[in-house]
């Protein structure tokens, strides 16, 4: 009562962090969360006493939730903006005025775009209200309800500004994806999820219902993150808030004992956790009078960064979750003793401990061996309401499931894979006979069972039960609709109703008109289902039945594997429609689907494509059209001979007539029809055709910590978040006016990366930048002997270029059939072209670069500082350096020899003597190659690259006559001043 209560605001119900000052919504959060439990525990052991504690305690508990709410509520306009612009000016406020509730500092004077703390809000909201506490009274609070939700749902992709508010560890304002804010957000999307607001006595509007998907976009995500803070943070204590309660938002035990173990290692002192490695936050060296760190100043902080009680805390109450007792006790003597006692001796938990100015040598000198004094608030309301929490659970007067009501604690528990219910559903007659003549379980596309939709049919209902998740009208693709939503089945009283997978009907694009592209998409989204599936009953898989499909025998062969009941050790089931009603998932719709049938067909729908100004100034640019050129591609039928007339045109005039473009359009479909690739993929660049998964692709590679590169060496542009869609064409139209056919090209090989990454994630260990341009150039290489040959290429069928691709990652070179023992030049060319690298490059290059000031590369000068000062070895921020670095060298094999280079100098570091203060790591690899020609004197003098023999190239790196012992006989040489 003393230290939470009696801070509370009477009127508005809010808690701020000390009396008389502004209330984080974070803080308050959890300030509520030690009243709630308190409540509990009175309710729990004092039943008939002490009513009117009881009853004081339910409705703090109640009014700081609504006080919050109502803070949020005022601001619900910039709610909306935000699910539109996703702009951080638009977010809600971090802090508000204690007394109003009313906005306290400008959307510019602060890091107010802090989604785990909205996230915490939203978690907390639903379990307390399933602890039966009434909080939301209205439905327009149940509609504001839904909008958090559609602001919170993209915080997979949406970098804030964290826990500490301000961005990056320099504090510089650059907002990072975080883990912290990933995970609050998916298990408060999972806790909300079919939540009835009013409580038991609620009716169907009050009931948050959520697609299945959501929550699984942010685990995909998080799991790829951790152990990762941010780009900036290579460890960050905050993730313990979501390794633990509140939000248990980590399902694999592998991730979080590996998370724990690196905490702890990392960050654990005497008197807390350090927030991240560097943080000068409230540190005896750290300027006061500005916010934001100078260049090179954050390795001053090395060793005596401030120790927070608070997440021991977090660690107590972690052991109480595992029923670890023994430390339990061990942690609360820990903590107590840390605390400051009030004149009642009562434990009040200090913001943090600190090394004094007088001390800070001494303890960098020898870590730990200094005493600190506490400092910051006391008591730290944040961390006092997690103390009297956690004490209320040591103390048995509450148990886990008491404040967990929703078991999120259980999220690790994996239910057994369910089984995959396939619906093979035929389009016409004939396909339904083939189907019956190869004894497969398929029934009509029309039957009075179960009607079946398209996904923007599924967009639709959920938008009608009240959730618009993308309000952003300058979209040029529709909303994406996953596999998890089209999955259930719907139901509105006793009509029912199923989607169609997105890939399986026409949208536009070309590649799924490959019956090998459609077999690697149903396989993916089997494997997806089977693993990311965590609903009740089953999900079901709709795959349509064509003539073209029939007419492939390994479609046939892929859909006879499905029917033996199992694939890839996933169980499948071929279902008629009456069995997928029995055993799926079914999801209750308040309002009948509107369902709009075209002349085109049901499954005719199509992706938008590029505005028509952009296409018509860009591709179709001719304002008078060339009646002599339309007469004569009217004049003949004939596909191929068209498109001579066509190409010829372009080459010679950069443009076509604006008349032309229903004829390219007729074209198109023409060679869609007759399987050629290489038109079809002209026709579709000219035509600037979108692919509708193309920017989930992108942001699904961007949000798994990859970046996206574009252009030629030199003249690069990367992409490292996630961007609009109206942003991410306008890299495909910028970078493709040197050559229309990447226009496609691109999206294309980004499907396949993003399907890879998915399927196969150990393929791109090492790889920090996929280098779109590069990466073409060494697909032609690899199937027309040129890099600058783009006709083989873009004559190949879809799933042809796919396993190309996919050969390429994994090693294995363009051919499938080849012995994976690739020979070293075209290994290294491979990799120098995929950015892959050496599992322990980048601890070996940051030692070689704090012992001398920099790394000179062919002209390129890597600066020790101010990066080593600023940045650790395993940061992200600290690879994306690098990669800019090595990105300089235009060879690709080249490149991957200066990496075994730096590999040889970190692993010989303790045998050199000393270091030159600039290593002309250049001078190393030539000194290293007059080695081996003075071993080898029938090199081609013919056959160099960049100064380097051809011989050298093809020397593998280990053994008596490596790449590996040249390196090291040239750093000999260096060492002893040769």
């Amino acid at each position: 009562k003393k230290t939470i209560i009696s801070h509370q605001h009477p009127v508005t119900g809010l808690i701020p962090s000390q009396p008389g000052s502004d209330t984080w919504v974070r803080d308050c959060t959890y300030a509520i969360h030690s009243i709630w439990a308190l409540s509990l525990a009175f309710d729990k052991e004092c039943s008939g006493n002490n009513n009117d504690i009881c009853h004081e305690l339910r409705y703090r508990t109640i009014k700081g939730m609504r006080g919050l709410l109502m803070c949020m509520m005022g601001q619900s306009e910039k709610v909306k903006r935000f699910t539109e612009t996703q702009s951080h000016l638009d977010s809600l406020h971090a802090k508000f005025d204690t007394a109003t509730g009313k906005a306290v500092v400008g959307d510019h004077e602060w890091g107010h775009l802090q989604l785990d703390a909205t996230s915490l809000f939203v978690l907390t909201l639903a379990q307390i209200t399933s602890t039966g506490y009434v909080i939301i009274q209205t439905l327009k609070e149940v509609d504001f309800i839904k909008s958090l939700v559609a602001y919170i749902h993209n915080a997979y992709r949406t970098p804030d500004y964290g826990v500490y508010e301000r961005g990056d560890k320099n504090n510089r304002g650059i907002r990072e994806l975080s883990s912290c804010s990933v995970g609050m957000a998916k298990s408060a999307l999972v806790a909300i999820r079919d939540l009835n607001l009013f409580g038991a006595e609620g009716g169907l509007q009050s009931v948050i219902t959520i697609p299945p998907d959501l929550s699984r976009q942010c685990n995909r995500v998080l799991e790829a993150i951790l152990p990762r803070g941010s780009s900036s943070k290579e460890f960050d204590i905050s993730t313990l808030s979501i390794l633990t309660y509140p939000a248990f938002s980590i399902e694999r035990d592998d991730i979080i004992i590996q998370c724990k173990e690196l905490l702890d290692t990392n960050l654990k002192g005497k008197y807390g956790y350090k927030r991240f490695l560097l943080d000068g936050y409230k540190t005896a060296l750290e300027d006061k009078s500005r916010l934001h760190y100078d260049v090179g100043e954050l390795r001053n902080f090395e060793g005596i960064e401030c120790e927070w009680p608070l997440y021991l805390i977090y660690s107590w109450i972690d052991s109480i979750f595992s029923n670890d007792e023994e430390s339990s006790w061990v942690i609360k003597d820990q903590i107590e003793n840390l605390a400051v006692p009030d004149e009642e001796a009562f434990p009040m938990i200090p913001e943090f401990y600190f090394v004094p100015a007088d001390k800070v040598e001494f303890e960098k000198q020898e870590r730990h061996s200094q005493i600190r004094l506490c400092g910051g608030k006391i008591p730290f309301i944040w961390a006092q309401s997690l103390f009297i929490f956690a004490s209320l659970l040591h103390h048995k007067l509450l148990s886990p499931s008491d404040v967990d009501p929703l078991n999120r604690r259980l999220a690790k528990v994996r239910q057994t894979a369910p089984v995959v219910q396939i619906l093979l559903l035929s389009e016409d007659a004939e396909s339904q006979a083939f189907a019956e003549e190869h004894l497969m379980l398929c029934s009509p596309i029309k039957n009075d069972k179960i009607t079946v939709v398209t996904p923007s049919v599924v967009v639709k209902m959920w938008e009608e039960m009240g959730l618009k998740l993308n309000a952003n009208s300058k979209s040029y693709t529709p909303q994406r609709v996953s596999t998890l939503r089209t999955s259930p089945v719907y139901q509105y009283k006793d009509k029912c109703y199923i989607s169609v997978p997105e890939y399986s009907f026409q949208n536009g694009f070309y590649n799924h008109l490959d019956n090998g592209i459609f077999i690697q998409n149903t396989i993916a989204r089997i494997s997806y289902l089977a693993h990311q599936w965590w609903f009740p009953g089953r999900p079901t898989l709709v795959i349509l039945l064509d003539d073209a499909k029939c007419k492939d025998d390994s479609t046939v062969r892929f859909l006879q594997t499905l029917k033996s009941g199992s694939y890839m050790g996933i169980q499948v089931k071929l279902c008629a429609p009456e069995d997928v009603l029995a055993t799926g998932f079914r999801h209750t719709l308040s309002k009948p689907p509107k369902i709009v049938a075209t002349e085109k067909g049901w499954f005719a729908e199509e992706s938008r494509v590029v505005p028509a100004t952009s296409l018509t100034d860009a591709i179709f640019g001719s304002a008078k059209g060339d009646a002599e050129f339309i007469e004569l591609l009217q004049s003949t039928a004939v596909l191929e001979e068209r498109w001579q007339m066509i190409e010829g045109y372009y080459s010679g005039k950069g443009c076509l007539p604006c008349a032309s473009l229903q004829i390219v359009r007729d074209m198109f479909r023409d060679a869609c029809q007759k399987r050629n690739w290489f038109i079809t993929r002209n026709c579709a660049a000219l035509l600037h055709k979108i692919h509708i998964s193309i920017c989930d692709d992108v942001t699904h590679i961007l949000v798994n910590q990859r970046q996206i590169s574009f252009g030629i060496t030199g003249i690069e542009e990367t992409i490292s978040q996630p961007p609009s869609s109206a942003e991410f064409f306008d890299y495909l139209i910028r970078h493709s006016k040197r050559n229309y056919i990447l226009f496609v090209l691109y999206q294309e090989i980004l499907n396949y990366l993003c399907q890879m990454m998915q399927k196969s994630p150990a393929l791109f260990k090492g790889i920090l930048r996929l280098r779109m341009d590069l990466l073409i150039e060494l697909i032609a290489k690899e199937t027309s002997g040129s890099s600058k040959n783009f006709e083989v290429m873009c004559g190949l069928r879809p799933i042809e270029l796919y396993h190309i691709i996919f050969n390429l990652f994994s090693g294995r070179g363009s051919d499938v059939n080849e012995n994976n023992d690739l020979p070293w030049e075209r290994r290294r060319c491979v990799d120098g072209a995929l950015n892959r690298l050496p599992t322990e490059f980048h601890q070996n290059l940051y030692a070689l670069l704090q012992l001398c000031t920099g790394i000179n590369l062919e002209g390129n000068f890597l600066s020790s500082f101010p990066m080593i000062n600023e940045m650790t070895a395993g940061e992200p921020q600290f690879a994306v350096t690098i990669a800019n670095w090595l990105d300089k060298i235009k060879q690709p094999q080249l490149r991957q020899l200066y990496v075994e280079a730096i590999m040889m100098m970190g692993a010989l570091l303790k045998m050199i003597k000393m270091l030159p203060d600039v290593i002309e790591l250049h001078v190393i690899l030539h000194r290293a190659h007059d080695i081996f020609l003075s071993e080898n004197a029938d090199c081609d003098p013919q056959r160099f690259l960049c100064g380097i023999s051809q011989e050298f190239y093809m020397t593998p790196p280990t053994g008596q006559y490596g790449t590996l012992n040249y390196f090291a006989q040239a750093i000999a040489c260096m060492n002893n001043g040769g």
